[in-house]
């Protein structure tokens, strides 16, 4: 014979598995089911990333909005109005896909940066996710966020290595703009042929270790010099930009090096 005890206990876990028949029994086999690819991501400022939405949706799509928070707060701004919607793609059956695309932007590093993704059926059935956006600072940020003087140029291919720089050019300060132009204030002892030049664009690689600028001649615009820098240092307080310089007209090599040193100025 069963003791009372056992008899308890048996009775403990059929209403357990009662419980659990009629919670499965409430379910709706209908729900939308979202799955986000990924749903973390950390990447420089400039740089575009992209997230798949993989939808299952037995009621099919009524709608697909997105609204984006920093720090917790939303931003009014995000699609022109606070809100942006999308149409998600068939991809057979009762599965729908969105890739979302976005530039990460330099004023939101060190912020908490989300993506809301709210999806509703036909039948008002509705599901959420988020995506969480983590903003680096990167090269490009750096060097637009600062004005450089010109600090040192060393021939560093020569022994022993030399100092290049010249007197009138101690107050050379360079402006990279986040917009890829660029310009120099040549200061108050401006060289001999300082202003002959007319200032076109800058860019960095995606590696972040070749920086380019470009630039035309003011009296012929159909001369243009394409100067390519190995990019040594790059902090806020330092960048050193390495160039090869072909000097055969003056009887030496076609790879004399060259190491410019900027600091940020005051």
């Amino acid at each position: 014979m069963y003791s009372i005890k056992n008899f308890l206990a048996i009775l403990s876990c059929v209403a357990l598995l009662a419980t659990g028949c009629s919670k499965d029994n409430d379910k709706d086999p209908n729900m939308p089911v979202l799955r986000l690819t990924p749903d973390n991501i950390t990447a420089k400022s400039g740089r575009t990333v992209e997230a798949t939405l993989f939808i299952t949706a037995p009621g099919g799509v009524k709608s697909l909005s997105m609204y984006k928070t920093i720090n917790l707060e939303r931003d009014n701004s995000f699609g022109g109005s606070g809100t942006m919607t999308a149409v998600p793609v068939n991809t057979g059956g009762d599965n729908y896909e969105y890739h979302f695309s976005y530039q990460m932007e330099g004023e939101e590093v060190d912020k908490l940066v989300g993506i809301n993704f709210r999806f509703e059926d036909n039948e008002g059935r509705a599901a959420e996710k988020d995506l969480t956006l983590n903003t680096i600072t990167s090269g490009q940020q750096t060097i637009y966020s600062r004005k450089w003087k010109l600090v040192s140029r060393m021939w560093t291919s020569i022994t022993p290595p030399a100092e290049d720089k010249k007197a009138c050019e101690n107050d050379n300060i360079f402006f990279w703009n986040e917009d890829s132009t660029y310009n120099v204030n040549f200061g108050a002892s401006a060289c001999d042929f300082d202003g002959f030049n007319v200032f076109d664009r800058w860019t960095l690689s995606e590696d972040e270790k070749t920086f380019t600028q470009v630039y035309h001649s003011l009296f012929d615009p159909a001369n243009i010099t394409t100067e390519t820098f190995t990019v040594k240092t790059l902090t806020r307080d330092r960048l050193v930009l390495v160039q090869l310089i072909d000097l055969t007209i003056f009887g030496l090599t076609d790879k004399e090096v060259f190491e410019s040193t900027f600091e940020p100025a005051p």
